[in-house]
């Protein structure tokens, strides 16, 4: 079977139950006549659901990539998963706009997974603040240590926004669609517009128990210690906060459409041992089993590779013969990869002790795209306008293997 896209059955069920734009004009409610921010890799869908229950008057979007949006919206294109100086330009633009409004207006925050990276305005030195956060990205932290910190060195982060708009008499609306495990609206793109409920001495504890403390710039730790002890984020405000899509939505519509048991939308921890975990979990449970969430990858080495890789390579080292798995990511780009995704076989292995690959070589270097991509076990989708976390779904080869296979 050579490498799928969203013909095929399972992976297009995905990518409809992650649609963004019918999660907001499902979910939002008749708003009116509204202001809007929209922010991450479902900005432009978002915007466009928004558009069905609200008369946008003006507003600013930040996505990863350009569209169309309200003529009355400007969009700023910057980058992910590491911030740029468009990134920069993007988060002065949202400040200065959230900082422009008055009172009795309405402010509709859509903020969607990568917003922490798209928009940002830095308390610290920008090259520093980059610095720090190649440290963040590569030390193996969960999303709530990781936005602990980043919270600590953003003026736009950690409810900041939220807060100045509350401030000056504007109505705060946040519509979220959580990329985060459990779905707190707080950690979805280090929450800018909700209240935040970590400190200062939390993000000094994280760094310090993952041994990331020391790496990271002198400005940087000055900063954080210098908050400790004190609440540095406002931890209310009035705002109405809805989480109009999350990655549950998706399980439970993979469960509708194909049955079998959900075990969690809060899959977290190293991806190679969530995909271990799953293997035993089918031993013992039986299958279809369909889990979702946000597993880390601690990064090593040098090679391609990202959470589904590693998840769906560790299962194929400890499957039983004939299960089968696909683990994609709703946003269509897993790591570095270029790819959603991929589906490991009971064939996988055997292919691979043809071509010579090792597994131990390419988990040291976090080289686990390499066997998808040379056997063709690899999903494509390009960039979906979602990011609902991963998806992983386990089941019989005899069964997933036809659902790889395009509609019709």
């Amino acid at each position: 079977m050579s490498g799928i896209s969203t013909t095929s059955r399972i992976v297009s069920t995905i990518l409809s139950a992650a649609d963004l734009s019918r999660a907001v004009a499902a979910r939002a409610g008749r708003l009116g006549r509204v202001r809007a921010v929209a922010v991450g890799k479902g900005a432009l869908p978002m915007l466009g659901g928004l558009s069905a229950v609200a008369e946008i008057v003006d507003g600013v979007a930040v996505a990863p990539q350009a569209g169309p949006v309200p003529r009355s919206v400007r969009l700023y294109v910057a980058d992910h998963p590491t911030p740029t100086r468009r990134s920069f330009e993007a988060g002065r633009a949202v400040l200065n706009y959230v900082e422009s409004l008055g009172r009795g207006e309405t402010l509709v925050f859509l903020i969607s997974g990568g917003a922490s990276s798209l928009m940002e305005v830095p308390l610290v030195d920008e090259g520093d603040f980059l610095a720090a956060w190649g440290v963040l990205l590569r030390g193996g932290l969960t999303i709530h240590e990781l936005n602990a910190v980043r919270k600590r060195l953003s003026a736009v982060k950690g409810g900041r926004l939220g807060q100045i708009a509350a401030s000056r008499g504007v109505e705060v609306v946040n519509l979220i669609a959580s990329d985060v495990p459990c779905d707190n609206p707080a950690d979805v793109g280090s929450g800018p517009s909700v209240p935040d409920d970590t400190t200062p001495d939390e993000a000094y504890l994280y760094l310090k128990v993952r041994g990331l403390w020391a790496e990271l710039p002198g400005s940087v730790r000055r900063l954080i210690e210098s908050r400790r002890g004190t609440v540095d984020t406002p931890r209310d405000f009035p705002h109405r906060t809805s989480v109009v899509a999350r990655n549950l939505d998706v399980l439970r519509e993979l469960q509708r459409e194909y049955g079998g048991t959900i075990v969690t939308s809060c899959l977290v921890g190293e991806a190679r041992d969530a995909g271990r975990l799953a293997a035993y979990m089918a031993r013992e449970l039986g299958t279809p089993l369909i889990l979702g969430g946000e597993p880390s990858v601690t990064v090593r080495g040098r090679g391609r590779g990202g959470r589904t890789t590693e998840f769906a390579l560790s299962f194929a080292l400890a499957a039983p013969r004939g299960l089968a798995a696909l683990a994609m990511a709703t946003d269509g780009l897993d790591g570095n990869t270029g790819a959603a995704g991929a589906w490991a076989d009971p064939d996988l292995l055997s292919d691979m002790e043809s071509m010579g690959l090792d597994v131990a070589e390419l988990f040291g270097d976090n080289d686990t795209f390499k066997p998808f991509e040379a056997t063709n076990r690899a999903v494509f989708t390009g960039p979906t306008g979602s990011n609902l976390n991963i998806v992983f779904y386990v089941d019989q080869w005899s069964r997933l293997g036809r659902l790889l296979q395009p509609r019709g």
